[in-house]
């Protein structure tokens, strides 16, 4: 992210931002508003504007008094009146509760909308899946797209596979030694870009087994396709969470902040496999 970071800011068109950048402590959150609008030659109403931004509220507040997560949404003002053609947002949800997270994402719509173009650089994967465009991945053979757009319903799917399979443990490989899990520890398993991880209290465990073939031993053990890249342990979904009409999150419970993007195509599926 420094490197692309670096590059960005020598273009004059590009206007890159970071929510550690400072504040004017002293002032109000109108009058930060009012400000920056005036700054930028800006008609929109100012009321409006913080209404849209969630923090209308706190108008009278001094910007030192509010929490981390709503100075980095206030933050945001700074890139939402820019005049270039493309906003760049380095995590740009890190750290955000979710009401302010889906303040952003509606802001970032309307971003698009101006005519603008976003791009979010993030290490956080079910962040860009939710953001709903195309995610590029660096490393070090370049700039590349990844695959992880989501499935296409499939003809006469629906059918309750019977068969009991008695697969009691998972394997992983880490620090050259076989660690075998019990399903019901596993939080959710991931595929990136070919790799697959097993994710147990936080830490990801490497596995040899593809995503396909992990869904077919751990379907009877209560665990769920929920996106093209991502099969989650039902027993420890707590939330659904609606950012945007097509885009979802799966909370974890027991796992901090954890969440796994959930596909549009399998959200009708997962209302009936739960009952609601």
């Amino acid at each position: 992210m420094n490197l692309l970071k670096q590059q960005l800011l020598k273009m004059p068109k590009v206007y890159v931002h970071a929510h550690e950048e400072g504040h004017y402590e002293r002032l109000t959150v109108e009058e930060t508003f009012q400000f920056y609008l005036k700054l930028h030659n800006m008609d929109d109403s100012v009321e409006t504007l913080m209404k849209a931004f969630g923090l209308e509220q706190f108008k009278k507040i001094r910007v030192n008094e509010l929490t981390s997560g709503e100075r980095q949404v206030l933050s945001f003002l700074k890139a939402y009146v820019q005049r270039k053609e493309a906003i760049i947002l380095i995590e740009p949800f890190q750290n955000l509760q979710q009401v302010e997270r889906k303040v952003l994402m509606h802001l970032i719509i309307q971003i698009q909308l101006a005519g603008k173009k976003v791009v979010l650089l993030s290490n956080n994967l079910e962040h860009l899946i939710n953001s709903e465009g195309e995610i590029l991945r660096l490393d070090e053979e370049g700039l590349h797209k990844m695959d992880v757009k989501e499935e296409q319903q499939e003809q006469g799917q629906g059918s309750i596979e019977t068969i009991q399979l008695k697969i009691e443990k998972i394997p992983t490989k880490k620090n050259e030694k076989i660690i075998l899990f019990n399903p019901p520890e596993i939080d959710y398993i991931e595929s990136v870009e070919g790799e697959v991880f097993v994710y147990v209290a936080g830490e990801a465990y490497p596995c040899t087994l593809t995503l396909s073939e992990l869904e077919k031993r751990l379907h009877h053990f209560g665990f769920f396709r929920c996106h093209r890249s991502y099969i989650v342990n039902l027993q420890k979904v707590r939330e659904i969470i609606s950012w945007t009409r097509n885009s979802y999150s799966l909370s974890l419970q027991g796992t901090g902040k954890l969440e796994v993007p959930l596909s549009r195509t399998k959200l009708s599926e997962l209302k009936e496999i739960v009952g609601i």
